[in-house]
């Protein structure tokens, strides 16, 4: 049989493990299976896909993942930026499905929009943690779609945020972020709206940047290269595509950048504008070995999170434990493979 955990089932285990819980569950199974990454026996396949202009910019990629004598997860993942205004769909839709790694056999599939939300939040809260300054209280989120979301929660379960400033090209957007939050943020954070004009000025205030834009490939970064703290730090989510970057190249270039897929990240990450030599140490290794984080103390350090499929697997698995424990979810027989594996027309008789 094959699990199938569509939105009715994500909604259950939202309502009873909470999202605040699920947040931190995420983080910490990403940062102890980072901790416990082995290259030989567990590998990821460069993600690849369709991208298209017509009728609008748009892609669709998959991204594989597979635990040695396990399982095999293969998200696949569109991106659409359109989709809010042309469609009343979120601009990043996803699909997951887990296969056993000994026999092929389809073991679960999961509606994984949410999913992917929740594990790039996770993503930054896990990067956050390891090199934001400890007592950071201040956070400028660029960018209000989907993804903020998830972003401005996890930075806050990971450090004591108290102002979040909020900016996006588009202000209705950017003012109905507070109604998308989780009542745990809007009770505790102070939201506070800014302009184009306050940019610069903001960047020299704050902790934490997140950018998580539909800036268009080709188009730039979306923020003035400003004075900022020295320590600030940046979970930079939005740059998935070649072409496509958030940060001014001057930032990029005198920070220590944090890839969490190296390959990827060089050809669409932040990561795109400098030499693999150039690179800081990855995600991975910062969780195998938490001294390379104190070098970085007091610098400017970038998270280029582009998105890795190993977090696909860890989120698809977290889910599917939770729907076992509550029996929710719906058993399928999707696959039959009837009486005789040697007779393929054994479905016709």
């Amino acid at each position: 049989m094959t699990k199938l955990l569509d939105t009715h089932a994500l909604r259950a285990i939202i309502a009873d493990v909470g999202l605040d819980n699920l947040m931190d569950e995420m983080t910490e199974r990403l940062r102890r299976s980072f901790a416990e990454f082995d290259e030989k026996t567990v590998s990821v396949i460069p993600r690849s896909g369709f991208s298209y202009d017509e009728p609008a910019f748009g892609l669709l990629e998959w991204m594989p993942s597979m635990e040695q004598g396990h399982r095999v997860a293969m998200k696949v993942v569109g991106y659409h930026p359109t989709n809010p205004s042309l469609n009343n769909m979120p601009s990043v839709m996803a699909t997951t499905t887990l296969h056993d790694a000994t026999s092929g056999r389809l073991l679960a599939m999961t509606d994984a929009t949410f999913l992917t939300t929740l594990r790039t939040g996770a993503a930054s809260a896990l990067a956050t943690r390891l090199l934001a300054p400890p007592d950071a209280t201040t956070l400028l989120m660029v960018g209000c779609g989907a993804q903020a979301v998830s972003q401005i929660h996890a930075v806050t379960r990971v450090r004591p945020i108290e102002q979040v400033f909020i900016y996006d090209v588009d202000h209705a957007v950017r003012d109905s972020l507070e109604t998308r939050l989780p009542a745990s943020v809007r009770d505790h954070v102070k939201l506070s709206p800014i302009g184009a004009d306050d940019l610069a000025t903001t960047l020299g205030r704050i902790d934490v940047l997140c950018t998580a834009t539909s800036v268009e490939p080709g188009a730039g970064s979306v923020i003035p290269d400003a004075t900022h703290r020295p320590d600030l730090h940046v979970n930079a989510v939005g740059a998935d595509f070649p072409g496509k970057v958030e940060l001014p190249a001057a930032m990029v270039t005198r920070g220590v950048v944090i890839p969490d897929d190296v390959e990827q990240c060089l050809v669409e990450g932040e990561s795109q504008r400098l030499e693999r030599c150039e690179l800081g140490p990855t995600i991975i290794e910062l969780n195998q070995r938490p001294e390379l984080a104190e070098p970085l103390t007091g610098k400017l350090t970038v998270f280029d999170s582009t998105g890795w499929a190993v977090e696909d697997r860890i989120a698809t698995e977290l889910a599917l434990e939770h729907a076992t424990r509550l029996g929710v979810g719906t058993e399928v027989e999707l696959q039959d493979f009837g009486a005789n594996p040697f007779d393929p027309y054994e479905l016709t008789s």
